[in-house]
């Protein structure tokens, strides 16, 4: 299987690094959007930077379409699309059916990986169920596959929660310095703890949010005073407020993309 990318920035670089770990990785050709990073992955992996976006697409099986979300469907408009190919967009907020008319006679998927990618642990939101499309992420990590698209818009906000976790993980990591303890061992605990979580939460789908806290923040336990103060201080309520912010502008994109 050939795989193209259209669109070689931050994200790209991320899922070219995580399939190039495969004993046997795929033959990957590059567009030369993204010059810089383009380059990066040719001279690291010995791959092959087309001249043009028509020539990522002649030469390709597969196209991941990889570009800015408001940029993609011009980008992707007009180029040399053929029957049993398949063309994946990566980008979030592009709505299926202006990806269809963009890519026709090519089957259009919607995808939304992320940056996990490169270390195999990336959950990845599909919408439609495809066979290929489902081989190339199920390399990168776990796969996700929607009925309809607006579940798959929905789901897709894992990218979001994904890396605002991230600062999470600083604001513990930054308490704990601020504290005393070394900025190594600090980073290495605030991870570990949420890794430590989501690997008991996955690993008991039978037992409920509360049931788990209620294990946790016992009558005067240290877990119970830090609940209530994120509370009181509006830590935990906030978070709905600003995924609804977040979600909103994601049906915008998709709406003018349509």
């Amino acid at each position: 299987m050939k795989i193209g990318i259209i669109g070689v920035g931050h994200l790209a670089g991320y899922l070219v690094d995580g399939l190039m770990q495969n004993k046997t990785p795929p033959n990957i050709i590059l567009s030369p959007r993204g010059a810089t990073n383009a380059k990066r992955l040719s001279d690291q992996y010995d791959l092959t930077i087309a001249k043009t976006n028509a020539m990522v697409v002649e030469q390709s099986d597969v196209v991941l379409l990889a570009t800015r979300p408001p940029d993609l469907l011009e980008a992707v408009a007009n180029l040399p699309w053929r029957e049993n190919q398949t063309a994946i967009s990566v980008a979030a907020g592009v709505a299926l059916s202006g990806l269809i008319r963009a890519v026709s006679p090519a089957t259009a998927i919607r995808s939304l990986p992320v940056t996990a990618a490169k270390i195999a642990e990336s959950p990845t939101c599909l919408y439609p169920e495809n066979v290929v499309a489902r081989q190339i992420f199920e390399q990168l990590g776990s796969v996700h596959v929607f009925e309809d698209e607006q579940s798959f818009d929905l789901g897709s906000m894992q990218g979001v929660i994904y890396s605002v976790f991230h600062a999470g993980i600083q604001t513990v990591a930054e308490w704990y310095e601020a504290n005393g303890l070394d900025p190594k061992t600090a980073r290495e605990l605030s991870a570990a703890a949420l890794r430590a979580t989501c690997g008991m939460v996955t690993a008991h789908p039978e037992q409920s949010f509360n049931d788990m806290m209620d294990e946790y923040a016992t009558e005067g336990s240290l877990t119970l005073i830090t609940l209530q103060n994120l509370r009181e201080h509006g830590g935990l309520s906030a978070w709905p407020t600003a995924l609804d912010a977040a979600y909103t502008q994601c049906l915008e994109i998709n709406r003018s993309t349509g």
